[in-house]
């Protein structure tokens, strides 16, 4: 009984944001697959739909003329548009570059390499490309699921997803051929991983991610940042009268252990890349040094978006415009997420989303494309999510409106528009 007292009495230090969750909301059950994949499922139907609408009914852009006949018909022909043909190349033929021109190598192997892989049960590259894109738009969905479940309770988690599907960028996720629904399930799966620590799957996972996108590097590094922090959160709450460790105390590496290292493993996707382009072609860099020939090369031209005030000045109502000062806005309030993510789940987290925003704010020279990277910002979901249930009209509003511009961009995107 006096033991019983005493541990009663001992103080506790109270939980800091990004500290592991001492009960997890793990889904569990059959439920921890069905509910995402329903969801996945029932917004992929209504993608598919504007795709095909988009393809059929509307005039198509003239870069992407009607191809009757083609392998998978109208359902797939709109998926088939911009960077589709360049993924197409590179599993076909692989990586080529040449000087002064827009090449393959600035599109990084991963998405192709799996694409090239399995080909082989599909009548066409597109097609297959497509199939990829879903199935990695749905192992996203449960990844994404899980991971949110190890910090909010479930209404905040089912929040979370709902407001990731039905992202109006997000169409990427259900069938086009491009490689973000990859990078972002091989980006959720890792960290998911970290915090069922499992560092070794976790830098095994990372290798995808990192070889997938620019944005991989960050990947990689806020890995290894986040099994430091979970380290030094786990060894403070260690000692009861201990106050939470600050920002740089939970960066303190010496928390590592041994068995933590594999997670150093996601650097290879990155690695491997860059040995292969030194070999290959004796510029470790090219896929940065490539970008100068789409008129985005490093710069205070880049950086300072110079080209969205010429078009402000000169066509302000211009879709073109409009929708660059859209994803630039889409941004702006990534970044204002960040001191939440922080707060909520750790810094780790609040230094990835800062890294993935980063690099699409000064590597774009009009913040096209801004829209589409800010898929793989998944924190932001879950830190915009959490307020939310709290407001059940301001949600479902949200919701609609954000399923309803998903569904024009699909239809946009069949008949051929350059959106991101």
């Amino acid at each position: 009984m006096t033991d019983m007292i005493e541990r009663s009495n001992t103080p506790v230090r109270r939980r800091s944001p990004g500290d592991p969750p001492t009960v997890p909301n793990h889904p569990v059950g059959p439920g921890r697959l069905r509910v995402p994949l329903l969801m996945f499922g029932a917004v992929a139907v209504l993608v598919w739909i504007g795709i095909w609408i988009g393809n059929t009914q509307l005039t198509h852009d003239a870069f992407f003329p009607s191809r009757p006949g083609i392998a998978g018909g109208t359902w797939f022909e709109g998926w088939q548009r911009w960077d589709a043909y360049w993924y197409r190349t590179i599993v076909r033929e692989g990586y080529v570059s040449y000087p002064g021109v827009q090449s393959s190598v600035a599109y990084w192997p991963s998405y192709p390499l799996l694409v090239r892989s399995v080909s082989w049960a599909f009548p066409s590259i597109f097609i297959t490309g497509s199939m990829v894109t879903l199935a990695c738009g749905a192992g996203a969905a449960v990844a994404l699921r899980r991971w949110v479940g190890e910090f909010l309770p479930r209404s905040a988690a089912i929040t979370t997803l709902a407001l990731f599907l039905v992202y109006p960028f997000g169409y990427y996720l259900y069938g086009a051929v491009y490689a973000d629904a990859l990078f972002v399930a091989a980006t959720i799966g890792a960290f998911l991983l970290v915090e069922r620590d499992r560092p070794g799957w976790a830098g095994v996972v990372g290798i995808v991610a990192t070889a997938a996108r620019p944005a991989g590097m960050v990947v990689a590094v806020a890995l290894l940042l986040r099994v430091i922090e979970r380290r030094n959160l786990a060894r403070a709450a260690c000692s009861p009268d201990a106050a939470a460790p600050g920002p740089f105390a939970r960066f303190d590496p010496r928390a590592l252990r041994r068995r933590d290292t594999p997670v150093l493993l996601a650097f290879a996707g990155v690695g491997a890349w860059s040995t292969y382009l030194w070999v290959r072609f004796g510029d470790p860099l090219l896929f940065a040094t490539v970008e100068e020939n789409w008129g985005q090369g490093a710069g205070p031209a880049t950086w300072f978006k110079v080209r969205v005030f010429e078009e402000l000045r000169d066509k302000p109502l211009a879709a073109g415009t409009i929708g660059h000062v859209v994803q630039g806005l889409l941004l702006i309030g990534a970044l204002a997420l960040v001191p939440r993510i922080i707060r909520r789940f750790g810094w780790a987290y609040g230094l990835f989303t800062l890294g993935v925003v980063g690099l699409a704010l000064v590597g774009t020279k009009d913040f096209q494309s801004g829209g589409r990277y800010l898929i793989g910002a998944f924190p932001c979901f879950a830190a915009l999510a959490e307020p939310l249930v709290s407001r059940p009209p301001l949600r479902a509003v949200l919701l609609m409106l954000s399923l309803v511009a998903l569904f024009a961009m699909a239809v946009a995107y069949g008949r051929g528009t350059y959106l991101a």
